[in-house]
C-alpha cells in the first residue's frame, strides 16, 4: 500500500502524508465497547475486515460495502460515509484502534494471533468465488498468481470441492506452496505457454472459472482464453497501466468478467468458519513475523519478497496484535 500509493485519497493527497497511521488486515483484543454495542465483550479477540461501507447506498444495501458509493468520504468524520482501515481510516499499527461493529469477525482462542490476520486475505479470495456464482464440487477452477491472495484462493476453490484446481505463476517455491494448500496442478509460465496448459490439464478444454490475482498486463487476455464458452473469469488484481484486451474474443464466446475490490458480502465469515474448520492450512502463507519497531525492515522484506516473503505480519508487543475499541 504504501510503496504503490494507496488506492484512496484524503483531501486529495495519500493518506500516509495526512498523518495518517496505515495498517491493514489486522487482529487484536476488544478493550473497549460503544454505547449500544453488546455483540460482542471485553477480551474477545477478533480480527477486522477493511470496509465498513455508509450502510446507505445503494451498493451497501446490497452488502457491496467495498463499493460504496460514499468511499473515501469519511476523513475526520467517521460518523459518515465509507470507511477503510489502513486505506481512508488509520488502521492497524496504531497503539488502539477503533472499529465499527461490522468490520469485526470473531475468532476462537485455538487460532493464532499470526493466522487471525490472513482471515481477511482468504475473505477476498472467497469473496472473488462468491461473485462468480455458485461454484459447486467437479468444476474446474484456474487462479493465475500465487500471491497471498491467489495462494488462498487455491484453498478456497478446493475447500468449496473445485476440480480441478489450477494455479499459474513464476515462482516454483509459491508454486509449491500452491500444491501444499490443494492444487491439483500447477504451471510455471516461464516454462510454458500458460493457456496450452490450462487446456491440457483440464483434458482438452477450457475451465469454468479463472480467478486473475496477477496483474500482469496479459492476464485478462490470457484468463478468458483459458475458460470455456460461458465461463467466468474474477479479476482480482489489475496492472498499474492501461492495457488491450480483446473484447471480440471475450463478446464471441459468451465470457463473463467480474471485478472485485476486496472482501464484500461478509465473505470473510465464511472464511474464518472454513479456516477453524481446518478446511485448510492459511499459515502456510504466513512466512516472517517483525516487531512493531522493525516495522520498516518488514516493509523492505514484503516489498522486496527477501526470503520469498509471501506474508509479513508486524506484531506489537504484548499477547496480540492491536488492541481496539467496537463501536
Amino acid at each position: 500500500m504504501i510503496w504503490h500509493e494507496p488506492p484512496a485519497s484524503i483531501q486529495g493527497d495519500m493518506p500516509h502524508k495526512k498523518n495518517f497511521t496505515p495498517g491493514h488486515e489486522y487482529m487484536g483484543t476488544v478493550v473497549a465497547l460503544g454505547p449500544g454495542v453488546d455483540e460482542y465483550r471485553i477480551g474477545q479477540r477478533v480480527t477486522v475486515e477493511i470496509h465498513a461501507g455508509c450502510g446507505q447506498c445503494k451498493r451497501c444495501r446490497e452488502g457491496m460495502y467495498t463499493a460504496c458509493h460514499n468511499y473515501g468520504l469519511n476523513y475526520g468524520e467517521v460518523d459518515k460515509g465509507h470507511r477503510a482501515n489502513g486505506f481512508t481510516t488509520d488502521g492497524g499499527f496504531c497503539e488502539y484502534q477503533v472499529n465499527n461493529i461490522n468490520t469485526l469477525v470473531p475468532i476462537p482462542d485455538a487460532m493464532s494471533d499470526e493466522e487471525a490476520t490472513l482471515v481477511v486475505t482468504a475473505g477476498t479470495a472467497m469473496y472473488g468465488l462468491t461473485e462468480l456464482g455458485g461454484l459447486v464440487a467437479g468444476e474446474s477452477v484456474v487462479v493465475t498468481g500465487p500471491g497471498p491472495i491467489g495462494l488462498l484462493g487455491v484453498a478456497v476453490a478446493k475447500a468449496l470441492g473445485a476440480h480441478p484446481v489450477i494455479l499459474t505463476g513464476t515462482r516454483d517455491n509459491r508454486l509449491k506452496t500452491g500444491l501444499e494448500l490443494g492444487a491439483d496442478h500447477v504451471v510455471n509460465v516461464r516454462n510454458e505457454d500458460a493457456v496450452e496448459a490450462v487446456r491440457r490439464l483440464n483434458g482438452g478444454k477450457g475451465v469454468d472459472y479463472v480467478v486473475e490475482c496477477s496483474g500482469a498486463p496479459n492476464a485478462v487476455n490470457e484468463a478468458v482464453r483459458m475458460v470455456n464458452r460461458g465461463g467466468k473469469v474474477c479479476l482480482a488484481a489489475f496492472p498499474h497501466e492501461q492495457v488491450p484486451v480483446d473484447i471480440a474474443h471475450i463478446v464471441r464466446n459468451n465470457i463473463y468478467l467480474y471485478g472485485i475490490r476486496g472482501e464484500g458480502k461478509s465473505a470473510t465469515h465464511r472464511a474464518e468458519a472454513f479456516m477453524s474448520q481446518k478446511r485448510f492450512d492459511a499459515t502456510k502463507i504466513h512466512t516472517h513475523t517483525f516487531a512493531l519497531e522493525d516495522l520498516p525492515t518488514a516493509l523492505k522484506y514484503a516489498r522486496e519478497r527477501i526470503e520469498d516473503a509471501i506474508k509479513v505480519v508486524v506484531k506489537a508487543k504484548g499477547a496480540t496484535a492491536r488492541r481496539m475499541a467496537a463501536e
